[in-house]
């Protein structure tokens, strides 16, 4: 595993390193534009040759990062890097107590189940049938 952060993993790390806890979680759309606003501005910065920053990650007002891409470089931060990185109504946060960790686990535990009943409803069979197969599948998959 690669632990090294591109700018923008970097950049959100360095925005959410103020919202710790979930009574301090920043709001989606503030931290899109944050993390729009600190691209712009080094973005511009880079094209006067005065900042480094890969522009790669970099943007400007007429191709900003999108929400979308924020989300799934979260979900990245956490699957990859092993951040507790967690999410509320309120938004965004750096998760604290063991109370946060749970409700984030509790959370992505309904997420996952709902999905697999969508799946089940496709599939027009039981969730206990599904998940039946599925406990067969993770017990005959090879070790890593």
């Amino acid at each position: 595993m690669d632990d090294t952060l591109n700018n923008l993993e970097a950049q959100i790390l360095r925005f959410l390193e103020a919202h710790q806890g979930r009574d301090f979680a920043i709001s989606r759309k503030s931290l899109v534009e944050k993390i729009n606003e600190l691209s712009g501005s080094l973005s511009s910065l880079g094209s006067l040759g005065l900042n480094s920053i890969n522009s790669r990650d970099s943007t400007n007002p007429s191709n900003p990062i999108s929400e979308r891409k924020i989300r799934a470089t979260i979900k990245h931060l956490v699957e990859s890097h092993g951040e507790w990185i967690g999410s509320c109504p309120k938004g965004y946060f750096m998760i604290q107590t063991d109370d946060e960790l749970h409700s984030a686990c509790k959370y992505y535990h309904g997420y996952a189940m709902s999905l697999l009943h969508v799946e089940a409803k496709l599939r027009k069979t039981s969730l206990a049938t599904l998940l039946g197969q599925l406990s067969m599948e993770f017990s005959q998959s090879p070790s890593p």
